[in-house]
Parts: C-alpha cells; sequence; structure tokens
C-alpha cells in the first residue's frame, strides 16, 4: 500500500505552522515523501481524530 498524501491543494501555513487545507504540521508535510507506511497512517489517525473533535 502507498498512501496517498492527504493535501488538498489548498496550502497556506498557520501562525503555528499548520496547513490550513489538510492540517498537517510543516514537519509532516516536508518529510512526507521519506515517511513510511506507518508514519504516513499515524498522521493520517491524528488528522482524524482532529475531525473529530471539531464542532459541527
Amino acid at each position: 500500500m502507498n498512501l496517498e498524501s492527504p493535501c488538498k491543494a489548498l496550502c497556506k501555513l498557520t501562525d503555528d505552522d499548520i496547513c490550513a487545507g489538510c492540517n498537517r504540521t510543516i514537519e509532516e508535510i516536508t518529510n512526507w515523501r521519506t515517511y513510511t507506511e506507518n508514519q504516513k497512517q499515524a498522521v493520517f489517525v491524528r488528522l482524524a481524530s482532529l475531525e473529530k473533535t471539531r464542532p459541527s
């Protein structure tokens, strides 16, 4: 399995260096190509947990 980037092409970094489009950190964005599948999966898990905590 090769997990695709969660990039939504709405790139804009917040003051905390979080992408406003995909919610990845600058570290996650810059290192995505070298991450293992487990590291990429961990990013997706973190992003999913953010979705669950956001008010509707």
